[in-house]
């Protein structure tokens, strides 16, 4: 269960108490793409964030109209519940050590004839969390024998919470 989270714009109070695996999903997206430091950029997608999370009942000129502390809640809110409960959460679903690489004396020879990539380059981490949650949505179709439209509209720290306990039993029963 997650903190019911409010804004008040356009004449009306809108809020969300919950969080579907769809609107998981277009938040990843948008954190994916927002990689600027200007303010309008950030801005536009923390509007975009609103209206996807929010399921598009404001307007960019309602958001824009709205009190900016109320705004800024909003968006502070849904950044803390999809990084700090959902995407910890999604992480950590498996309990898996990290690998450590090794580094060998071929490495260098590797990188510089494009047998290997420059391990340097980090990735996004929001691409990464996009990946996991491909295969989150992948197992859940498999478990629960749902659609994926219907797998989009699920509560996703329930769903979470399901994996995680079928992934702890696995073993159980054999």
């Amino acid at each position: 269960m997650i903190p019911e989270i409010e804004i008040t714009c356009g004449g009306g109070t809108v809020f969300i108490n919950s969080v579907t695996v769809g609107q998981y999903r277009k938040y990843v997206s948008l954190m994916e793409k927002n990689g600027s430091d200007r303010i309008t950029d950030t801005m536009f997608f923390n509007k975009k964030i609103i209206q996807e999370i929010f399921g598009n009942r404001m307007s960019f000129a309602e958001l824009g109209a709205a009190e900016a502390a109320d705004f800024l809640t909003a968006v502070k809110g849904i950044h803390f519940i999809m990084q700090n409960v959902i995407s910890e959460k999604l992480l950590t679903l498996v309990d898996a050590e990290p690998v450590e690489r090794e580094e060998s004396a071929f490495d260098e020879y590797d990188i510089e004839n494009g047998y290997e990539d420059d391990s340097s380059e980090d990735k996004n981490p929001w691409k990464i969390c996009g990946e996991v949650l491909d295969r989150v949505i992948k197992a859940a179709i498999r478990l629960l024998k749902s659609s994926y439209s219907q797998c989009m509209e699920e509560d996703i720290i329930s769903l979470l919470e399901y994996l995680k306990f079928e992934l702890d039993t696995v073993n159980e029963n054999q």
